[in-house]
């Protein structure tokens, strides 16, 4: 094979290795968040509408709070009309239930489109890893 495709092939394969597959990875690492705060705000979705079904917001109601390696201790919580809502930077609002639903039903639409945006380019770097070997395979004489 002649020396100059060597090195050409050489020069894909590093490329591939070295800069599309960590771009991929960062791009799922992303991806993954993203999943895990959407379940995370679909879960205190759940919980709040669980609070408004059952009049516990109005009533209040005891729980067990988990304070660190499965110790737990025993809250009362009189009133559960409002919640704490962190809105970024380490800053937390408080909302009525329903303003909190208001607001997590856009941060899940957010995060959704994001998710989105990320599996787009997911698609795309997997697209150029393939159009790549492709090349390499080509350049290596292999035929379909």
């Amino acid at each position: 094979m002649n020396p100059d495709i060597q090195q050409k092939i050489l020069k894909f394969e590093t490329f591939i290795n070295d800069v599309l597959r960590e771009d991929l990875a960062k791009l799922e690492q992303k991806l993954d968040t993203k999943n895990a705060d959407v379940a995370e705000f679909l879960q205190l979705k759940s919980m709040i509408t669980t609070l408004q079904t059952n009049d516990f917001d109005k009533n209040g109601f005891k729980t067990q709070v988990d304070v660190g390696q499965n110790f737990f201790i025993e809250a009362h919580v009189p009133d559960a009309s409002t919640i704490l809502l962190d809105i970024g930077l380490g800053h937390y609002v408080e909302f009525a239930l329903n303003d909190a639903l208001t607001i997590i039903n856009v941060r899940i639409k957010l995060l959704e489109q994001q998710i989105a945006h990320f599996r787009k380019e997911i698609a795309k770097t997997n697209a150029h890893i393939k159009l790549i070997l492709l090349g390499i395979r080509e350049l290596q004489g292999f035929k379909d």
